[in-house]
């Protein structure tokens, strides 16, 4: 017996010491996973995606365009979709620098998840022609007698304020519209940033190029926290936004700081050309792993009318808080980004227009995230697209319209870690590793028989 209470007692003795070993040791081990490199084991989930983004687009149908001109009557829009798409990224262009940061380009592709039945592709979607939007807003503070004169120039070319399109040419494959690359073409045009296109469509030339993501620089991880970038196109400041508004800052989509507290998660997004700052809002569990929820709330989207520190998000016509003017980054169409069904904005939007229900379950913008390892656990990344209508006296289209957001489309990027996922297990692994190891370490020696 005594034999078997020494052994029972060096087991739990050598169960200890390796215990607290483990404890000792963990940081190490998980700063090294948790470095980027060509060999480590983040790198094949950052170079490629691992984890399925579904991007589920839905368009705004606009059922009575006939009375754009009767301000008695709101634009009237019907919401239709999901079009379902699985979007994958690759990281090219990559190189390592002596700094502990790392340098590549985005390659973004969205491959089409065709559902039996209901919606597809060549869905008619009846919607705002934006080509005279882009005309009207570039000529809006000209000389009157010179919009007289480009107006009726153009006046055979643009008959009505509104098209029909199918979601397919509206998206990704575009349709002709050769009037863009002539006005890039044209010297009074020059010093606007306008495409070289000969036809147009929301993300035309976007699906499987890297052009609009543009270069991005961030940390490793080693010198360097990891995926906090650094600069955007060589630039830490944002052409697109002024002052404070414009510095580039925050982590990349994957990755986020370690050991979070529960105040504000700085996200860079390219698609919008700077930063979002979203507020913790509570944790929940993901596969059984805690996480910090982080959301896009009235804070985020302020203009500076509550929270006077976001006054540079005010660039060119500052209005209602709840909407990012993007007209600089989307070629001088004057779109500005919402939430979806303008949830979270002012009152002031949807109450210019019919048919748009704002929901909290269906059109928040969050991310869960494993507080420790800064490692994503679930997310619904959601934005709209709006185009703001105003009249334009000398333009005969735009003389006497309304002034309105238009919703355009929304869409939803949605992904969710799944357990035995290995990057759940890291994310997983610190805490319980930690936790466990610890109450194993407490634990009492068996008693003796």
């Amino acid at each position: 017996m005594t034999v078997i209470a020494v052994s029972s007692c060096a087991a739990s003795a050598v169960l200890g010491v390796c215990g607290f070993l483990l404890i000792c040791l963990w940081p190490v081990i998980f700063d090294n996973l948790m470095t980027l490199r060509n060999n480590s084991l983040i790198y094949r989930y950052w170079k490629n995606d691992q984890v399925d983004i579904h991007a589920n687009f839905y368009f705004f149908n606009w059922t009575n365009p006939e009375d754009f001109y009767d301000l008695s009557v709101k634009p009237k829009f019907e919401e239709v979709g999901p079009y379902s798409f699985l979007q994958k990224t690759e990281k090219i262009n990559i190189t390592w620098n002596d700094n502990g940061t790392v340098t590549f380009k985005q390659k973004k592709f969205w491959i089409y998840q065709k559902q039996n039945g209901g919606v597809n592709l060549e869905d008619p979607i009846v919607t705002l022609d934006p080509v005279p939007l882009i005309a009207s807003y570039l000529l809006r503070d000209w000389n009157y007698y010179t919009k007289k004169a480009v107006s009726m120039t153009l006046s055979p070319f643009f008959r009505k304020h509104y098209m029909t399109q199918s979601v397919g040419n509206l998206l990704f494959e575009g349709y002709p519209e050769p009037l863009i690359k002539i006005a890039a073409a044209t010297p009074m045009f020059s010093h606007f940033e306008l495409p070289n296109w000969d036809a147009f469509g929301y993300f035309y030339e976007r699906n499987g190029t890297s052009e609009f993501e543009g270069t991005l620089n961030m940390g490793t991880g080693e010198n360097a926290p990891l995926g906090y970038i650094h600069s955007w196109n060589y630039q830490n400041k944002s052409k697109y936004y002024d002052d404070a508004c414009a510095d580039v800052r925050g982590s990349a989509e994957q990755y986020f700081p370690r050991n979070l507290k529960k105040d504000i998660l700085r996200y860079f997004m390219p698609d919008m050309g700077g930063n979002a700052n979203l507020t913790f809002e509570n944790e929940e569990t993901v596969n059984s792993i805690l996480g910090y929820k982080y959301v896009i709330g009235e804070r985020t989207l302020d203009n500076g009318t509550n929270y006077p520190k976001n006054r540079c998000v005010c660039t060119g016509e500052c209005v209602p808080s709840g909407t990012i003017n993007v007209t600089r980054l989307r070629h001088n169409l004057p779109a500005f980004a919402s939430l979806p069904h303008f949830y979270q904005a002012d009152p002031y939007y949807v109450n210019l227009v019919d048919g748009l229900e704002p929901n909290k379950s269906k059109h928040e913008f969050y991310l869960i995230v494993e507080p420790t390892t800064g490692i994503p656990l679930k997310g619904n990344v959601a934005l709209q697209a709006n185009l703001l209508v105003q009249p334009v006296s000398g333009l005969s289209m735009f003389e006497n319209a309304p002034k309105f957001f238009c919703p355009i489309w929304w869409v939803s990027y949605s992904f969710e870690i799944q357990q035995g996922d290995s990057l759940s297990v890291t994310a997983a692994g610190r805490r319980s590793l930690k936790e466990g190891l610890k109450a194993e370490v407490a634990t009492d020696v068996p008693e003796q028989a």
